[in-house]
């Protein structure tokens, strides 16, 4: 779900409520800048989610089979913004229009890319709906769902329209992790997880200065899910599947420790720089006082980025001799 169509959702996660100015995203900025803003932090969040999924597959107690790309609509905008969202990327009621396509994705596989129109799965059209004032999501959500199921079962072939050209692509998915990552306009620093989905605020993603300090602060809220600290019990109602898991190696300390070191494997598995892990976790307890100090459920940021030390030690002796990057 793009973060344009949340509103205002309580966050209680692992970061802190100290808000930070968004670039591009206050309300007095004009509609058209805040569009181009929040649209262009949806697809960094859904690059860096979609690598960190299909890396850890195999990690994840829910999976599914991904087309990897973020999808949107017209009907899910505001009157306010609706028209340039439109006109930038070619929407059309509740029809998906294709917001990012992750490199290496099957989306991008099958040659699908940003703007395209999706018209029909399999040969059975998509509905457009009906045309509404204010924001809905209930009609792309159907189609969404429609689109999540057909790809349960394997390839599917694609209709999408091209500037104004239609045409076919076959999606062969790949097997990810069972999570949306969904982004909140929010000037709070946050990100947490809910045991469907991965949340970071606008604020949050917006601090991190490199795809790579944002694969560390997604990493950890995937560790949640991945140690069972967040609970799902209807893993099946969107062509999502429940796993076994592999044994980790047992993590001393609390469920944020514990998240801290999962959280950096699932990273370096990914293929992200994870030393810069320590260096991240400085800055942000530089920035913002309220991590600084330990709370009763979280530690320092200093106190985080030694650990963090001590576990990019122990993924270079992994590589060094040859072990899997298995927490």
């Amino acid at each position: 779900m793009p973060a344009l169509l949340v509103l205002g959702l309580a966050l209680s996660g692992c970061g802190s409520k100290a808000p930070v100015a968004d670039a591009g995203l206050e309300i007095a900025a004009p509609a058209e800048q805040r569009l181009i803003a929040l649209t262009d932090l949806d697809q960094r969040v859904a690059r860096v989610g979609y690598r960190l999924s299909a890396a850890n597959a195999e990690l994840c107690p829910a999976v599914r089979n991904s087309a990897g790309w973020l999808l949107h609509a017209a009907s899910q905008y505001s009157p306010e913004l609706r028209p340039h969202a439109e006109a930038r990327f070619g929407l059309d009621g509740d029809l998906p229009g294709l917001l990012a396509v992750p490199e290496g994705s099957a989306a991008a596989r099958a040659g699908l890319r940003r703007g395209d129109l999706l018209l029909g799965i399999n040969g059975e059209a998509l509905a457009r709906g009906v045309t509404r004032r204010a924001a809905a999501f209930e009609g792309v959500e159907a189609n969404i769902q429609k689109l999540d199921l057909a790809l349960a079962a394997g390839p599917v072939e694609i209709a999408f329209r091209r500037d104004g050209d239609d045409q076919t692509a076959t999606v062969t998915p790949q097997r990810a992790c069972g999570y949306d990552v969904q982004l909140d306009p929010s000037d709070e620093l946050n990100a947490r997880a809910d045991g469907k989905r991965l949340y970071i605020t606008t604020a949050m993603a917006g601090f991190t200065a490199t795809d790579d300090e944002l694969a560390i602060v997604l990493g950890h809220e995937l560790a949640h899910h991945v140690l069972g600290h967040r609970g799902w019990h209807e893993a099946e109602a969107r062509g999502r599947q429940t796993q076994t898991l592999p044994a980790f190696t047992s993590a001393a300390g609390g469920a944020e420790r514990q998240a801290d070191r999962v959280g950096l494997y699932l990273a370096a598995r990914a293929g992200f720089d994870t030393g810069i892990a320590p260096a991240f976790w400085r800055r942000f307890g530089d920035y913002n006082w309220r991590v600084r100090y330990p709370g009763w459920s979280h530690p320092s940021a200093e106190a985080r980025a030694r650990a963090l030390e001590a576990v990019q030690a122990e993924l270079s002796a992994r590589r060094a001799s040859g072990q899997p990057l298995v927490p």
